[in-house]
């Protein structure tokens, strides 16, 4: 419970660092707009527009600041700006339909923060805007305040790379918030499946607990299958010690059960027998006690790691640092340096 909780509270952390960063971004474009247009421009006009966006982007950033609910502020915020965008958009229709670009994004930021049904109502939200805008525009007087014309290109420009980058930014923390989705759910999927094994296990102790005895025969029959399992786990580890057959980077238990004339239900069942989860980790047992021996019979300041881990059977690196930790409880690099300490000691 405590690491799924981790992983919500960084995921909304890293939602509220998204929030706070584009508020932050859109902030600063807009008291540039208004230098530009209060001192070169010289048109005070949309100067109102600008101041209204901005109290409103600062009135979010507070809001945000307080731990108010992330949702409602992107639901407030997309309706806003939308509607914001839209006049913006009516005034220069006639000459550059760039403008357009300021509503491609709004689903993109709906996909971050809301759930899949909000998403989907914001695509349909943003196209009727659109068709809205051009009807609007046709039908009645849309241009609310003058502008040049030689400023178009790179208002353009500017627009374009604005809404690029900050599509990006958003698809840069919908990576990092759907890796930890991904995180949280392997964990929660894990911690259902040991729930789930317990409660099996507890239900066959109580079984077990209140089994009936057992006649005589099928004690014998018991007895019988036992001493077979047993022989049959002798006769493969004799034959994988041999030649150290353990160390076939290739090896299949199906080429096993071919070697030693038994199935592969029979074998798996001699090696649960022995206390061993499957067949890779009675592997895995072998080809460990063999690296720890080529350890301590070796020259470490000669021989290489991969030297080792190959030698044993593995193929890469990572599989080997992760099953060594498993059964030692340390990485083969802290092992080794353990051993290089134990060595000198020795020497002394």
């Amino acid at each position: 419970m405590r690491i799924t909780q981790y992983y919500n509270n960084r995921i909304h952390s890293l939602k509220k660092q998204l929030v706070e960063t584009y508020l932050v971004i859109l902030a600063i474009f807009h008291v540039v707009s208004i230098y530009i247009y209060l001192f070169w421009l010289k048109n005070t006009f949309p100067l109102y527009y600008f101041a209204g966006a901005l109290v409103f982007y600062i009135y979010s950033y507070i809001l945000i600041r307080r731990n108010v609910n992330i949702s409602r502020v992107v639901n407030a915020y997309l309706h806003f700006s939308s509607l914001y965008i839209s006049v913006i958009i009516l005034n220069f229709i006639d000459d550059s339909l760039v403008g357009f670009i300021w509503l491609v994004p709004i689903p993109v930021y709906a996909y971050v923060f809301l759930k899949r049904k909000m998403v989907i109502y914001y695509m349909f939200y943003t196209m009727i805007l659109m068709l809205l805008i051009m009807v609007y525009a046709k039908y009645f007087d849309h241009h609310f305040y003058a502008y040049d014309k030689k400023f178009l290109r790179p208002t353009n420009a500017a627009t374009i790379l604005a809404n690029f980058s900050l599509i990006c930014l958003f698809i840069y923390y919908k990576l990092k918030i759907n890796h930890l989705e991904s995180k949280a759910f392997e964990y929660s999927i894990r911690s259902k499946m040991k729930e789930k094994q317990k409660l099996k296990t507890n239900i066959s102790l109580h079984t077990l607990q209140n089994v009936i005895e057992l006649p005589d025969k099928h004690k014998s029959d018991l007895m019988i299958d036992h001493r077979k399992l047993e022989s049959l786990f002798l006769e493969l580890d004799k034959y994988m010690r041999s030649n150290n057959y353990f160390t076939n980077p290739s090896i299949k238990i199906s080429d096993l059960c071919s070697e030693l004339k038994t199935n592969i239900n029979y074998l798996s069942r001699a090696i649960d027998h022995k206390g061993y989860k499957n067949f890779n980790q009675y592997l895995n047992s072998l080809r460990i006690d063999y690296v720890k021996n080529l350890i301590e019979k070796s020259d470490l300041t000669k021989v290489t790691l991969m030297y080792i881990y190959t030698g044993a059977g593995f193929t890469s690196q990572a599989t080997f640092n992760r099953v060594f930790k498993q059964f030692e409880g340390i990485t083969p690099s802290e092992y080794i340096t353990n051993q290089m300490l134990t060595d000198k000691k020795s020497i002394y």
